[in-house]
């Protein structure tokens, strides 16, 4: 009997050969194991660079390729996949957990899984978790977090008794999600004041060279503690793990031009602070190649090279703060 193809079934076969082909081809230059960390009190050992399903991955229009690329990830050694309810493309719902739900399903055991809710209320949270342990093809997540920690308004709304936090509280009793956190991009204020008030596993925040040096609150315009300075020390002293993003600002730190720097560079200052795993948005092979093979070649960064990047990144540091003052993290792209 003669299988007929469609022009549909070549394309996307030509497109997956393609990606996996060139990963393939990579393959050799990457031999030693890709390290990891211990992700704070939750005693978890997890891949130093996570894969970021974010805006970035969503772009990817077609779906063989998407997949290729979280194969190759899992390949050169990562583990840790961060995705949320919001993460989508306009147009098809949830489209990040629907890919990583696909992919995962077949290795549920290798594979550490991070989502993310938005709803402040405890049922609206309760409803989104559930949904997204069907798109994720699991009856558990390995962490949940409440996404996008803004103010201390904010914190407030969810501590409230049918808030998030009761949410998160009642999903950890029910063994639906192993370990819960928080999430934040910009107020080093907020998520002080979350991390000392309640019991998180780990905290998810937005940390780069141009970030640390001089924030501003996202609404009032005035000058308050990063995360690195605020954050980060609380967290230390409860054993919180600690997971960063943001490391190349939207890309808008990376390039050879006045306030730039190499992804590699960027990588090494995050990578120096005491994190459990860099989450990284990433919707091209190369990349990927590029991060991974900058982990295994890391050294910590010194004070005085520190110093340096921030210096170098410093002209791009008020375009990433008027990003961070408009940026929604939930709305779809």
């Amino acid at each position: 009997m003669k299988t007929r193809w469609s022009r549909r079934d070549f394309l996307k076969s030509t497109t997956a050969a393609v990606v996996l082909g060139a990963a393939e081809k990579a393959l050799g230059a990457m031999t030693a194991p890709l390290p990891k960390r211990r992700l704070g009190k939750t005693g978890e050992m997890v891949s130093c660079i996570g894969f970021g399903l974010g805006s970035r991955y969503c772009s990817i229009p077609d779906e063989d390729a998407a997949q290729a690329l979280l194969e190759r990830a899992f390949v050169l050694g990562v583990t840790y996949f961060d995705t949320s309810a919001s993460y989508t493309r306009r147009g098809i719902e949830r489209l990040s957990e629907t890919r990583l739900g696909e992919f995962a399903k077949k290795r549920r055991k290798e594979v550490f899984l991070a989502t993310k809710f938005d709803p402040r209320d405890r049922d609206s949270a309760l409803r989104s978790v559930e949904q997204s342990l069907k798109l994720l093809q699991t009856d558990y997540v390995d962490l949940i977090q409440i996404h996008s920690l803004s103010n201390l308004d904010d914190l407030h709304r969810m501590t409230e008794a049918n808030g998030a936090i009761a949410a998160i509280q009642q999903l950890k009793e029910q063994k639906v999600a192993r370990f819960v956190g928080i999430t934040g991009h910009n107020d080093g204020v907020a998520m002080t004041e979350a991390l000392r008030r309640h019991d998180f596993d780990t905290v998810l925040m937005a940390l780069n060279a141009a970030q640390s040096a001089n924030p501003i609150a996202q609404r009032k315009m005035e000058p308050i503690p990063a995360f690195e300075q605020s954050a980060l020390p609380v967290a230390l002293q409860k054993n919180i793990g600690i997971l960063s993003m943001k490391v190349m600002g939207q890309g808008m730190l990376v390039g050879n031009s006045a306030g730039r720097a190499s992804p590699a560079e960027l990588l090494q200052f995050n990578l120096s602070q005491p994190v459990a795993s860099v989450i990284i948005g990433c919707e091209q092979l190369a990349p990927l190649e590029q991060n991974v093979q900058a982990a295994l070649n890391f050294t910590p960064i010194s004070e005085t090279g520190k110093q340096k990047l921030q210096e170098k990144v410093a002209p791009s540091r008020s375009a990433w703060q008027n990003f961070l003052r408009s940026h929604e993290d939930s709305v779809a792209v």
